[in-house]
């Protein structure tokens, strides 16, 4: 995924965790800026193609490790486990951080990004390998659609939703009249 649909893809998510956790207007306009911080970029899982990963790369013997190595792109940086265990230091150390759940929605929103664009194999199930994904071309049509129109319609509800505005149920309803 790129960047641009990364940071869209974050913003969305920065709402929709804001929402969860019911937040005042206040830190609503905070959370979707810092879950797109973590969402693109090399504050994202994407700290792997940033200089300084790879001179550490370089450095470490990691490729012993098998499967190019943890410090690979998309190689631990992209594995899900990293998220559940900060979600559960999270739940426990610090529940009311509303600041770190929406860094780590944006983080979050990226690996479901590459979930679904990479055709080199989506995110790895195991720290660093066996990669999983829906393999969707990189900057190609779907994600060109999903950065113009989906992704920017979506945050729009969820922006009128935040702000107390339902356009969701009126439709909902007026289907099931039908």
């Amino acid at each position: 995924m790129n960047g641009p649909t990364h940071a869209l893809l974050g913003a969305c998510a920065g709402l929709v965790a804001a929402s969860a956790m019911a937040l005042p207007a206040w830190q609503v306009a905070c959370a979707v800026p810092l879950a797109m911080v973590t969402s693109a970029g090399h504050t994202s899982p994407d700290m792997d193609q940033s200089a300084w990963w790879r001179l550490l790369d370089r450095w470490l013997p990691d490729e012993a490790l098998g499967e190019s190595g943890p410090m690979r792109h998309r190689g631990i940086t992209h594995w899900w486990g990293l998220v559940v265990v900060a979600g559960v230091a999270l739940w426990m150390l610090a529940p009311g951080a509303w600041w770190a759940w929406a860094l780590l929605a944006g983080w979050t929103s990226h690996l479901a990004g590459d979930f679904v664009f990479g055709a080199n194999g989506g995110i790895p199930v195991m720290p660093w390998w066996n990669c999983i994904g829906c393999g969707l071309d990189v900057g190609g049509p779907t994600e060109a659609v999903t950065r113009a129109v989906i992704l920017p319609v979506i945050l729009a509800v969820l922006a009128l939703r935040a702000g107390g505005i339902d356009v969701i149920g009126p439709i909902v309803d007026h289907i099931r009249a039908r």
